[in-house]
């Protein structure tokens, strides 16, 4: 009887095998017969799912969004209740390298950031995955302004957007050492603060 392959999870390994090649040598480093030989198989057998280099690209990215969508997730499990500003914290934190698998992610985030400002399908695919992201930063949001935790003055779009971007620049100089993983948090913090109407900063209703 033929040995049934689990292709799902051979696509899966694949992705985790360039994870770990990448975290050596950097994305743009990276060769389909080096994540072949990490993976255990041949190169013919990996060119079987992805062709090329660009489908393996992409499905990583993918990979990685499943796995961030988990992460957030398992925390706002943990979070509970209905206390929008809350969630929308722990929706936050899950975008800063504050332990060591979410300092890895957000390392090859930005390698792939690069590898996307050169490649026009890379490209389409990260403006989606932000997309889903600002959609489930300006829910939150626009569920605590409703609730009376944020000012009814925020637009939710424009404070989601702005989430965003200050969580990229902030993965960006941890990693560059500007920054320790506690200022990173802080700075965030500092921020949330503010849109909350926190201390030094009158809260309208």
């Amino acid at each position: 009887m033929p040995k049934q392959v689990d292709h799902d999870a051979r696509r899966t390994a694949i992705a985790q095998a360039l994870w770990r090649v990448a975290r050596v040598r950097g994305l743009e480093r990276v060769s389909l017969r080096e994540v072949a030989t990490e993976a255990e198989m041949s190169l013919g057998q990996l060119q079987h799912y992805f062709a090329n280099r660009q489908d393996l690209m992409k499905f990583a990215m993918e990979f990685m969004s499943r796995k961030n969508v988990e992460r957030v997730t398992e925390r706002l499990i943990t979070v509970g209740g209905t206390e929008h500003t809350a969630r929308l914290r722990a929706i936050v934190m899950e975008m800063l390298p504050i332990d060591e698998d979410a300092r890895v992610g957000s390392l090859l985030n930005i390698d792939f950031l690069l590898e996307a400002a050169r490649n026009d399908d890379l490209r389409d695919h990260v403006k989606q995955r932000t997309a889903a992201l600002r959609g489930l930063l300006e829910g939150q949001i626009a569920l605590a302004v409703q609730a009376g935790d944020i000012s009814a003055d925020r637009d939710a779009r424009t404070e989601a957007a702005l989430l965003i971007g200050l969580a990229d620049g902030l993965r960006t100089h941890f990693h560059l050492g500007t920054h320790t993983a506690d200022e990173v948090v802080s700075l965030m913090e500092q921020h949330l603060a503010r849109l909350f109407g926190g201390p030094g900063e009158e809260k309208r209703r």
